[in-house]
């Protein structure tokens, strides 16, 4: 994991409780001010409704035939069928991956992509039941000032809440190609990187990336109030598209492809029976040359250009040299099962 981790720590709201000045606390809906206690049951319910979709990503390595844990990490789910949001670099380096609920129940865990570019990952468990998620709220409307909640498992301390405010807002680090952080100084460490940013309602405003620790280079790491997150509407486009993009139907021509040294292009080593591409007529042997009237130079560019460019139903003219002589064949695609 990366000196740059996040998650929580609450020296605002212990500092208001403990005062019981009625100027440091945040207005109500009715214009007055909350008490402290108010105030204190205001997190609480914001843990109550988060809490049940954290959970703990664990980095595991392969020793021999078993696994073991190489690094820990937090992550939340998203929606009720089992997808996951956590950092890219908690599980960069990982052979395998599990991941720990709530309920303390331990599931192995996938990756169903990722964006190096924001650091950004998305897993995907399975379960009969619905899992407890939670949902992005919309950033425009967060302000500096504004309070923030995280969860996370710092130095493996799954299911720590702790609390801030927004510190600043579009922070840019130099760390990713993408960037556009949220700075907390919510107490975040090691450990916490992937968990919910949360505001006073239990959504999430960002994913808890990383801090800067001015210790660090003495070989500690910890938080001194310098935390960002990823910004949740930044992070809710990007894990939307992964999602879509690994549930979207897949466009189905039923052929195995190699790639022919000798031409340069693919050949196709087996159709199989009654799929579109046997309906059309394509045969092992035949050498790909062109989808749509766009050359093709490798079985793998042509296995992306269907899955990228086609969708069930969808039709492509195929050419093909067979036996000497070119041949163009149409293939209606149908879905992947």
């Amino acid at each position: 994991m990366r000196h740059l981790l996040t998650s929580v720590l609450c020296f605002a709201a212990a500092f208001s409780a403990y005062c019981g000045a009625a100027d440091a606390s945040p207005p109500t809906k009715g214009g007055g001010y909350a008490s402290p206690k108010q105030l204190q049951e205001s997190y609480a319910r914001v843990a109550e409704k988060a809490l049940p979709a954290v959970v703990t990503v664990y980095s595991l390595e392969s020793v021999g035939s078993s696994f073991r844990p190489h690094s820990v990490g937090s992550g939340f789910l998203v929606s009720p069928d089992g997808f996951i949001v956590t950092n890219f670099h908690v599980i960069a380096e990982a052979d395998a991956l599990a991941v720990k609920l709530a309920t303390k129940k331990v599931i192995r865990a996938r990756i169903v992509g990722t964006s190096r570019a924001v650091d950004l990952a998305v897993l995907k468990i399975e379960g009969k039941e619905k899992f407890p998620f939670l949902t992005f709220s919309d950033t425009r409307n967060v302000k500096v000032g504004h309070y923030a909640i995280a969860i996370g498992s710092p130095f493996s301390l799954s299911q720590t809440v702790t609390v801030g405010i927004v510190s600043h807002k579009g922070r840019e680090l130099g760390l990713n190609y993408k960037e556009d952080y949220i700075q907390t100084d919510a107490s975040i460490n090691p450990g916490n990187s992937g968990g919910p940013l949360l505001d006073i309602d239990g959504n999430v405003i960002g994913v808890n990336d990383c801090i800067i620790s001015p210790k660090r280079y003495a070989g500690t790491r910890g938080s001194v109030g310098i935390g960002f997150a990823i910004d949740g509407n930044l992070a809710s486009r990007i894990v939307t598209k992964i999602i879509r993009t690994a549930t979207a139907p897949k466009a189905f021509a039923g052929i195995l492809m190699q790639d022919d040294e000798k031409n340069n292009v693919p050949v196709i080593v087996k159709v199989i029976a009654g799929s579109p591409a046997d309906k059309a007529g394509l045969a092992v042997g035949d050498l790909i040359l062109q989808m749509d009237s766009k050359s093709v130079s490798s079985a793998r560019e042509a296995q992306a250009t269907i899955l990228k460019n086609y969708a069930p139903g969808d039709k492509a003219s195929f050419v093909v040299r067979r036996n000497g002589q070119l041949i163009k064949k149409t293939v209606r695609f149908s879905l992947r099962k």
